[in-house]
């Protein structure tokens, strides 16, 4: 593996002036790192807190008329009489459903980090939308069968899955939202997810988009931001940035190679009849009555290595980037809708 050297260009581009205007650097006042450090709660039965006990915005969120809470984005701390209000006024046009899952990061990440990442992400595109925008209830567990064989991961079954997010998009258009996004944090949902959104578009009648938040960082913004070269995508360098920068206590527990070594893990035989059964649902673990042929203790402890090069300030700039991208998204779907539009627009 070759890395990038840190210092020269790559310094100066990660400098703490420089973090903050990558991908933007404001929310309607507010520097979008107190934003992060602020979201440090966690998801516990389905629902993620902000961890902002306390603090209030108050009138530098500009496109609030007075002082406002961040957790009013979130759908669920908000009255039936606040909903209401808001739907009658004309000003919530949309929500974001959050998906993720609840499953092994190797060694070093909470088992939360795929639905932690996505409803952060959510939360800070409802933020630069507010009042048009909410955050609707996470879906915690997707679709993993593949790391049954890690501790601690849990699946759903793929039509468990899609009826569940269907059910909670089908509640919401009921209400009365008709702009409505699935921001996806974990690999395994996407294909369920997409394969469904068609036909869902049709079921509901509604602008309706579903996507993976890694889809708004571009790969060339991610080799420029990221040290490694290499690219194994579960709990590497990318995504131990992200939880360094948007949950920084405790979710990541850093260990040395030795200490995982040390371990003795193994993750290509003596499977129990339970397990080898969820990892033959899906053929990107059993090929042949096989074990992933590549070597699956070699990759996850080549994902343990990568994530040693991981930084807060990395982290920074990619959820920035991402933050942006679906804020610019959200905005084109709901200016569909008002406009009667069909999506997505040809």
């Amino acid at each position: 593996m070759r890395s990038k050297a840190i210092g020269g260009r790559f310094a100066d581009d990660f400098s703490q002036e420089n973090i903050l205007n990558i991908g933007g650097d404001m929310i309607h006042g507010i520097s979008r790192r107190s934003l992060l450090r602020s979201f440090t709660g966690g998801v516990t039965a389905g629902i993620i807190g902000s961890g902002m006990a306390g603090q209030v915005l108050g009138n530098s969120l500009a496109r609030s008329k007075s002082r406002m809470h961040p957790e009013k984005v979130l759908l669920w701390e908000n009255t039936r009489r606040e909903i209401r209000e808001l739907l009658e006024s004309g000003n919530l046009k949309a929500a974001i459903l959050p998906t993720g899952s609840i499953e092994q990061h190797n060694e070093h990440l909470a088992l939360v980090q795929d639905i932690a990442q996505a409803t952060l992400i959510s939360k800070l595109v409802a933020l630069e939308l507010y009042p048009q925008v909410i955050v609707a209830p996470p879906s915690p567990c997707g679709y993993a069968p593949y790391w049954m064989s890690r501790k601690g991961t849990i699946t759903l079954r793929r039509e468990t899955f899609q009826a569940y997010v269907f059910d909670v998009l089908h509640s919401l258009k009921t209400h009365g939202i008709r702009t409505l996004l699935v921001l996806n944090g974990h690999g395994g949902n996407h294909q369920p997810l997409k394969e469904a959104e068609e036909k869902w578009r049709k079921e509901l009648g509604v602008t309706l988009e579903v996507d993976s938040f890694w889809r708004g960082i571009p790969r060339e913004f991610r080799d420029r931001v990221l040290t490694s070269e290499e690219n194994l995508s579960h709990a590497d360098e990318f995504e131990t940035s992200i939880a360094l920068a948007g949950h920084p206590k405790g979710r990541v527990r850093r260990i040395t190679m030795k200490q995982y070594d040390d371990a003795k893990l193994n993750y290509e035989s003596g499977f129990s009849p339970d397990v080898e059964h969820f990892l033959r649902i899906d053929s990107r673990t059993f090929k042949n009555g096989k074990i992933y042929e590549e070597g699956e203790n070699k990759l996850d402890r080549g994902r343990q290595r990568l994530s040693l090069f991981a930084s807060a300030e990395k982290g920074e700039a990619l959820i920035g980037k991402a933050t942006d991208f679906f804020v610019a998204k959200m905005k084109k779907m709901i200016a569909a809708t008002e406009a009667g539009q069909s999506w997505p627009l040809k």
